[in-house]
């Protein structure tokens, strides 16, 4: 059995320094550099808006949602980063504060056939301060009143995962759970939304659920993609419920993925870094284009 621990603030998993990772008191995000690309990527100044993009079956650039019927909820502020259909990443407000969980715990182990993840959901990176303070200049877009809280997360996964038949639709809440030590959301929010463009995160992309599980929802700043800033295929950052990896944005030569890179369910197929080797398999990307991450579940559940 071979295993990876990580645990407390003196390990945390940032792509820059702590200080630029929700702790600044202003309301937008001096972390997040407006960017032009040559790739079919969007630029994070133009990223197109994913409203009303959830589908009954597996579709590429849209949400394969197992609920397709959605109420109220999430933020219900302005939005003046939103222009028609499509959205400003780096005129978006995040959460202030800089809030660290020295406690935060996630092990992964290799146990026969299976992958065994056991965490507790606090991340290894800051978070903002939540509840969202009255006090924030945040408030006024999203007045999220939830507090983090540690969870209980124990996962059993194939190690070696294998293609279902078909796709299968991904359900709200965790649909994988990140290196970093949280879970990994689907890209809507509670009223069916593109959650990245409409919910306020922190400045590492997250934020808690009514239940006080910390979550993203699209690719965060705070994940650990040495490889992929380089200029190569990007880290490993976590994986899916279906077993798969899930890679930063970064494809093979160090591209910037887009959609039209990815299938419907936002993977591919070529050699990748899997258990130390080097394997041809399906994985999925995360990419700064809706669905951001897994659109529908590749593998078998």
């Amino acid at each position: 059995m071979t295993s990876t621990t990580r645990r407390s603030a003196a390990l945390v998993l940032v792509a820059f320094p702590l200080a630029a990772c929700g702790g600044a008191a202003a309301a937008t995000t001096g972390s997040i550099t407006p960017a032009t690309t040559t790739s079919g990527a969007p630029a994070l100044t133009a990223l197109p808006l994913g409203d009303g993009k959830v589908s009954t079956s597996p579709r590429a650039g849209y949400v394969y949602a197992c609920q397709t019927t959605f109420g109220g909820g999430g933020a219900n502020g302005a939005t003046p980063w939103i222009t028609g259909s499509s959205w400003d990443l780096t005129a978006k407000p995040v959460v202030a504060g800089s809030v660290t969980w020295p406690n935060a715990r996630i092990t992964i182990s290799r146990q026969g056939t299976s992958r065994v993840v056991s965490a507790n959901n606090l991340p290894l990176h800051p978070t903002g301060t939540f509840p969202i303070r009255a006090s924030d200049p945040a408030f006024k877009y999203d007045a999220n009143p939830n507090a983090i809280a540690e969870q209980t997360i124990l996962l059993t996964l194939p190690a070696t995962p294998a293609a279902a038949a078909s796709p299968s639709c991904v359900g709200q809440g965790m649909i994988g759970f990140t290196l970093s030590g949280a879970a990994l959301y689907n890209a809507l929010d509670a009223g069916g939304r593109d959650a990245a463009a409409h919910e306020i995160q922190d400045a590492c992309g997250g934020h808690p659920q009514m239940a006080g599980q910390y979550h993203y929802h699209s690719f965060s700043n705070c994940f650990t993609d040495a490889a992929g800033a380089a200029g190569g295929h990007s880290d490993l950052l976590g994986y899916a419920l279906d077993g798969y990896g899930v890679y930063g944005e970064h494809g093979e030569g160090g591209a910037l993925l887009a959609n039209a890179d990815l299938d419907a369910c936002h993977g591919h197929t070529h050699a990748i870094v899997w258990d130390g080797q080097s394997v041809v398999m399906y994985h999925y990307h995360m990419t700064r284009e809706y669905p951001y991450s897994v659109g529908c579940y590749h593998g078998v559940r």
